[in-house]
């Protein structure tokens, strides 16, 4: 998921502020739990999110509130928290079924494994239920498991374009562009004319910097469908990276004129106006972005940046304390954000407390140890140097075709 920055500074919190601050949200946590063992689920569901808001423990926090949740039949609330859950510690095996709980239920009542299980058992020879299974592991975020999945049906079947597409996909989703590249070639030999497998070919390219190999195959794509909207964002993407504006959005347009709903390509023109200085268009593009999809995460940050740049900085925070607080509480770069305004408004206890939080998930995403810098007029003066970044490369999920 590519983000651009223009410069990252973290900032560890004093040892006494975050003893408050962490002892603060543990008592939170403790509530919570207690209330929702008591089953009074509402002032559970309100400890949980103060807990979040807090930034401690958020693992713990996002699976106790995504259990209310579930008890509330509040399914897709539940699945979201689950999934953040899984975000922060990938290896949290409790989340994991509890995601795959929720799924089933929203899904249908059978139990979708066994089912899928048994039809497998029944057909082991059959390739097409083991992709069925490999779709299914897709759909709760389970990668390493849909690729295995796939992988079997290739063996019962090496030379099905379909399933490598899906296995493709599955690379895709784990970043592993090499390998996408390779069996989206494979499956191209088999079937040239799938405009899924040449559109993901060049996605794979495009990520691995193979810029001119990625174009030819969005050219194919576009010659075995006219009408495929996203393959013009690829193509946006690569003018905008070779600073040529006005052609970016040109591609952009082309792709909104095939369809005019494509919120990725309303984005991306965004992004460009916003990097002309065209802000007031800017805007508007995102706003009609969040229109159509109030939880756009990126585009409610732009916002925010935009209002930043514009030195309208309460507009800005308003904006960052929206993406924190109602769309993406693991939003790092809304608490860098909006650290720098509360530095330069001079209410340091605040910047430290969201670069604390900023720390903290950076660690979590990255596996690495953040930089630590004390002295409070030095971060001030760094503050008043840094300009903040937009989000402007559209989302590997959102640019990938999708299995199911």
């Amino acid at each position: 998921m590519g983000r651009y920055k223009y410069i990252v500074f973290v900032i560890l919190i004093a040892a006494a502020s975050m003893t408050v601050g962490c002892g603060k949200s543990k008592k939170h946590l403790g509530v919570a739990d207690s209330l929702a063992k008591e089953k009074k689920l509402d002032e559970a569901l309100s400890e949980y999110t103060k807990a979040i808001e807090g930034g401690e423990d958020l693992v713990h926090a996002y699976f106790g509130r995504g259990n209310v949740y579930l008890e509330q039949e509040k399914l897709e609330e539940a699945a979201n928290d689950f999934r953040k859950a899984i975000d922060v510690n990938p290896n949290y095996i409790d989340a994991h079924k509890k995601l795959a709980e929720t799924f089933i239920k929203i899904g249908a009542p059978d139990d979708e494994f066994e089912k899928r299980f048994k039809a497998i058992q029944n057909e082991p020879g059959n390739a097409l239920k083991y992709v069925d299974l490999g779709v299914f592991y897709h759909k709760l975020e389970q990668d390493r498991d849909a690729i295995e999945q796939y992988k079997r049906a290739l063996a019962l079947e090496p030379k099905n374009s379909y399933i490598m597409y899906n296995l493709g996909v599955g690379y895709l989703d784990m970043g592993l562009y090499e390998d996408a590249e390779t069996i989206f070639r494979q499956s191209a030999e088999i079937e040239p004319n799938y405009d899924k497998v040449q559109y993901n070919l060049a996605i794979s390219l495009h990520k691995q910097g193979k810029i001119d190999d990625a174009i030819k195959a969005v050219k194919k794509t576009l010659e075995v469908n006219p009408k495929y909207s996203d393959a013009y964002i690829v193509l946006g993407l690569v003018k905008l990276k070779e600073k040529k504006f006005d052609e970016a959005i040109a591609e952009y347009n082309k792709a909104m004129e095939i369809d005019p709903d494509n919120l990725e390509a309303r984005y991306q023109r965004a992004i460009v106006f916003a990097l002309q200085k065209r802000y007031d268009e800017a805007l508007e593009e995102n706003l009609k972005i969040l229109e159509k999809n109030p939880k756009h995460a990126n585009a409610a940050y732009n916002v925010g940046v935009i209002y930043h740049r514009l030195d309208r900085l309460d507009k800005a925070l308003e904006w960052y304390d929206k993406v924190a607080k109602k769309i993406d509480p693991l939003y790092e770069d809304a608490y860098y954000n909006r650290a720098q305004i509360y530095s330069m408004k001079g209410d340091h206890s605040k910047a430290y407390n969201d670069y604390i939080t900023y720390s903290m998930i950076t660690k979590w995403r990255t596996g690495k140890d953040p930089a630590v810098v004390y002295n409070q007029d030095e971060i001030k003066e760094m503050f008043l140097r840094t300009t903040p970044a937009l989000k402007d490369q559209v989302l590997d999920k959102e640019l990938e075709s999708k299995t199911n």
